[in-house]
């Protein structure tokens, strides 16, 4: 018999792959041959909003050099721009990488629902909750106690 760490281990990792590969496809929807690194970027920004250079090296845990060249090719794309002259450099988003991650965001939403689509409303629920817990993010956590609440 399987443990459930074992099970949720190996339901994870295929979520993992399956993110991976949606992220690369979003990617290169978005600019022909921009690897899914360079959109990880694009939505930390969105996010949070503009980030020092230095922020984004310390939440991505990339080397300097490799966030500098997803930037850099973020910039070059015209998604991205740098802001704020020598030091410190801001990296925030242009319009039209805010337009494509909108409609990134209404079409992941859509997948999600369908995803979803024979889940009970109360299985909807309790996955939400579940899932914000396990991924230990408070915000999370808080946001998903507006959902209704079943007697």
């Amino acid at each position: 018999m399987d443990r459930v760490e074992d099970l949720l281990h190996e339901a994870l990792s295929e979520y993992a792959v399956q993110g991976d590969a949606y992220l690369a496809r979003v990617a290169e929807r978005m600019s022909p041959g921009m690897g899914r690194l360079a959109l990880v970027v694009l939505i930390r920004v969105d996010r949070f909003g503009a980030l020092r250079e230095a922020d984004l090296i310390a939440q991505l845990r990339l080397p300097a050099a490799e966030t500098r060249r997803l930037v850099d090719d973020l910039v070059t794309r015209g998604l991205a721009a740098r802001t704020g002259g020598e030091a410190p450099t801001l990296v925030g988003l242009t319009e039209r990488a805010r337009g494509l991650l909108l409609d990134a965001a209404d079409e992941r939403r859509g997948r999600i629902l369908d995803s979803l689509e024979d889940f009970t409303l109360e299985e909807k629920e309790i996955f939400a909750r579940l899932l914000a817990k396990f991924v230990q993010r408070d915000d999370l956590v808080v946001r998903s106690l507006d959902l209704p609440q079943r007697g």
